[in-house]
């Protein structure tokens, strides 16, 4: 499982490329290690919760992410609708995504996309738990 982080947090570095205009250096993200272990953890129920960043890009891209751990057969909040988008990385377990009202299952390494207000929503079918990523890219302004 250390392994599937360390790839994430890998392939994010790739994405968060923007066309927006740059940020003010001294506002954005520092260069930083996000230590598993001393993230603050947040229990909501079903799920449990770690924020791991939130900020500003250089180039002015508003970026979120946490990951999550869901339990089975539930879901972390209905279906909903929001300007920025996002991705969710599956790393155990399988989620049912719900975009747009077609639901598809995913499991293990699968990526979703959802694009600015497009409707989304996660469901845990299985009897275990599963772990992901969300990475919100934009704001809500």
């Amino acid at each position: 499982m250390d392994r599937l982080r360390r790839d994430f947090c890998l392939a994010v570095s790739g994405l968060l490329g923007s066309s927006q205009v740059p940020a003010d250096p001294k506002n954005t993200l520092p260069s930083k290690i996000y230590q598993f272990a001393n993230l603050p953890v947040r229990n909501a129920g079903n799920l449990v919760f770690r924020g791991i960043l939130e900020g500003t890009t250089f180039e002015g891209c508003r970026i979120s992410l946490h990951e999550s751990q869901l339990a089975p057969h539930s879901m972390p909040h209905p279906p909903h609708r929001h300007r920025h988008e996002e991705m969710v990385f599956v790393v155990e377990g399988t989620l049912e995504f719900t975009v747009n009202g077609k639901k598809t299952r995913a499991g293990e390494g699968s990526v979703l996309f959802a694009g600015s207000d497009d409707e989304h929503g996660i469901f845990n079918p299985e009897p275990t738990d599963a772990k992901y990523f969300v990475l919100a890219l934009g704001s809500e302004e």
